[in-house]
């Protein structure tokens, strides 16, 4: 039985009292608590930060667990992301210039770092820091490789390789291992998440990278990008995606990586619905409860996800964690399997895994450690929102209003501070440290059938990126005749990552008793079935009807990547699951249909658009209102589109309502920095085509014109601005 929190009403309120009341937390009394309509909780005192031993005692967690502080600031500040090496060590990316006051001043100043941490005792606490990297510009995420780690940075879409040659914690030199595009704009929408695949890419939120001789190959996803501030995976190689903006804990988990994302319904009634217990009224887009004097009626800012995998955890094993910094939560999501459909709800109904009442818990990522526990940074500060959402004067009157609360209030002085905690079962020891950088390849293969999931992706990582073949016979033997079904997987994978996979190991597989086993071999199978190899084709078609919604999901694609059709025992009856991707690869060729430019924003919507407008140009529903606009019904557009306002809304951005219709949070980003003439062309031309029919595409010399006529606006558009503008 899954041990709950307390969801008495006793209790909760007893939490809920000492919590808010709390002399640490706050210093006001009850009556400074304001309870007319429509005013959030807004005493007129200023909250201290607090220690994290003190910050613990306002965590709710569940029973039976226990948090600890592994680190905190001075050794670690503004920990925005983090992952662990082969050794156990943990390089932490240092956000140092992330909103250090209210105007974002030298944000993107090279004052940033990536830290490394090392626990040198064992007991589990970080107790050795040396700066990795130094005086860069805020690093989003880092892989840690078998003699290298991979780190991207804000503003490029590059990825470089950092060496420490004299082993001290000090990266000694650097060199591009991919050389991408610069990537302006808000810092929040660029790219992030970086992981190794059970298919053996290296996946982030836009590529899905190819590793060999030390260099990247991209290669994409089916959309644009997946997903916002961090990615995970499974233990079938499935990610997990999340959005911010949208406010989705977890989305387009459906099929491995690099298959369609399907528009499904992937969540159980109430999901998106939070419980969140702090009182602090901060908000940008989420609402407050005002009767209840508590943050977000929605979620608001969903990141940092993880699924936990670990051994000292099999009760939570499997379910997707993600962090929501702005209501001071992490939700646990379990996912209920049933005909190939996954659908997420609240591990913990009308409650969150992990929730505090404090005003400065801001959790934003989240990791399965080597040792067992589950593992967040909490960035601890005031502010969590980028200064696009932070205005202090202007525009957006309740944003103002919210800007002078949390001033009053001494949050914004909350900086260089941060804290990363371990949660663990009580009465349950923590795992040892590995030594993977030490092993030899032959060493490594044991790790495959380990029962924490860190320690099979990351041995199957070292012993890929080192492409020495000296582990073939050990994997061969692991992948043919190992009883645990995670052993044989990672094993199969392995050997395809070393080019070392052969057809009978394949085929072999396809009749393992473990579905899992199986469908994983159809995948690995799926090259035999395009280049037109008989056994394959006979082995597959023996999986016609399999028992199992996944494996017949598989051969679905097998199938469609071979161009072959389908058999009617996969497509004759009604699936969850089969019916939307067969739909969806049927769609697919309507794509070609697109002008070239057309086609190329579709790239850009699928970047940028769809966590509010939707994959399909409807909005995306928040609550009780959309938080943008339907594409699909926007006068703008009508007709052969009214290129005056759709420039003029993407160059320099919209604010307030629309003919008389509130959207989510109010604000559309400008985006003349973002992108260049021809690309906004494309990405207009694209939903004027997909939902409207254009006959003739906008041109980027039509972009160019309104660029020229409003090069010195400064303020986004209101809607009747807009108005005026289109009839002249």
């Amino acid at each position: 039985m899954i041990p709950t929190p307390p969801t008495s009403s006793a209790s909760r309120t007893a939490h809920l009292a000492s919590a808010v009341f709390s002399a640490a937390l706050f210093l006001a009394s009850a009556g400074t608590l304001l309870a007319q309509e429509n005013e959030g909780w807004n005493p007129d005192t200023t909250f201290p930060a607090i220690t994290p031993a003190e910050q613990i005692k306002l965590m709710e967690i569940p029973k039976g667990y226990r948090l600890e502080c592994i680190a905190s600031e001075p050794m670690v500040e503004e920990p925005a992301s983090f992952a662990f090496d082969g050794n156990g060590a943990m390089y932490v990316c240092e956000w140092r210039t992330y909103m250090q006051d209210e105007h974002a001043t030298k944000q993107l100043d090279p004052v940033s770092r990536v830290v490394k941490l090392v626990d040198t005792d064992g007991d589990g606490i970080m107790d050795k820091r040396t700066v990795f990297i130094d005086n860069v510009i805020l690093p989003r995420t880092v892989l840690a490789l078998h003699d290298r780690v991979l780190v991207n940075f804000t503003q490029s879409n590059s990825v470089y390789a950092y060496f420490d040659d004299n082993k001290d914690g000090v990266a000694d030199r650097h060199e591009v291992v991919f050389e991408g595009n610069k990537n302006g704009g808000n810092i929040e929408h660029q790219n992030t998440g970086m992981l190794w695949n059970l298919d053996n890419t290296i996946c982030t939120n836009d590529f899905r990278f190819r590793y060999a001789d030390g260099k990247l190959t991209p290669g994409k996803h089916d959309v644009a990008r997946i997903s916002q501030w961090g990615l995970a995976r499974d233990d079938d190689g499935r990610l997990f995606s999340s959005w911010a903006g949208g406010a989705n804990p977890a989305h387009s988990f459906q099929l491995p990586a690099g298959y369609p994302i399907l528009q499904v319904p992937e969540h159980a009634p109430g999901y998106r619905v939070p419980y969140a217990t702090c009182p602090v009224w901060d908000d940008s887009s989420g609402g407050y409860h005002f009767d209840e004097k508590r943050i977000l009626k929605d979620l608001s800012a969903c990141c940092g996800q993880t699924v936990l995998r670990s051994h000292l955890m099999p009760e939570f094993y499997g379910r997707v964690v993600t962090c929501e910094p702005v209501g001071r939560f992490l939700r646990m999501s379990t996912i209920d399997w049933k005909d190939g459909l996954g659908v997420a709800d609240n591990s913990f109904p009308k409650s969150e895994f992990i929730r505090s009442t404090h005003a400065y818990f801001r959790p934003v990522w989240t990791e399965t450690a080597p040792d067992g526990s589950f593992v967040f940074s909490d960035m601890y500060r005031g502010i969590i929102q980028e200064k696009q959402w932070f205005p202090t004067e202007g525009g957006n009157k309740a944003w103002v209003a919210r800007y002078l609360r949390v001033k009053k209030w001494g949050m914004i002085d909350v900086v260089r501070h941060g804290r990363i905690f371990r949660f663990l079962p009580e009465g349950k020891k923590a795992g040892p440290q590995p030594r993977m950088l030490d092993e030899t390849p032959v060493q490594l293969v044991a790790h495959l059938a380990h029962p924490n999931g860190w320690w099979r992706d990351t041995a199957q990582m070292l012993i890929v990126s080192r492409a020495d073949k000296s582990a073939v016979p050990a994997l061969t033997a692991m992948a043919t005749s190992h009883a645990d079904a995670n052993a044989r997987i990672h094993s199969l994978w392995a050997l395809q990552g070393l080019g070392a996979l052969t057809k009978e190991t394949i085929l072999a597989a396809t009749k393992h008793a473990h579905p899992r086993v199986r469908r994983a071999a159809v995948q690995l199978a799926e090259p035999l079935l395009v280049s037109k190899d008989a056994d394959a084709a006979k082995a597959l078609t023996a999986l016609t009807a399999d028992p199992d919604a996944h494996v017949r999901t598989q051969l679905v694609l097998a199938n469609h990547a071979a161009g072959l059709n389908q058999p009617e025992a996969l497509t004759a009856t009604a699936s969850p699951i089969i019916t939307p991707l067969l739909n969806k690869l049927e769609a697919g060729k309507n794509v070609a249909a697109l002008g070239e430019s057309a086609r190329q924003g579709k790239q850009i919507y699928e970047t940028l658009c769809t966590t509010c407008h939707g994959a399909d140009g409807k909005g995306v529903q928040q609550g009780d209102k959309l938080l943008a606009p339907a594409f699909t019904m926007s006068p703008w557009f009508a007709g052969s589109g009214n290129v005056n306002a759709l420039a003029r809304i993407i160059l320099k951005g919209q604010t307030g309502p629309i003919a008389g219709v509130a959207y989510g949070e109010g604000l559309m980003l400008p985006l003349e920095g973002t992108y260049n003439d021809e690309q906004i062309a494309s990405v207009i031309n694209f939903i004027g085509q997909s939902w409207h029919k254009w006959l003739k595409p906008v041109a980027a010399a039509d972009i160019a014109a309104v660029r020229k006529a409003t090069v010195d606006r400064k303020t986004p558009w209101t809607h009747e601005e807009l108005l005026e503008v289109s009839e002249k």
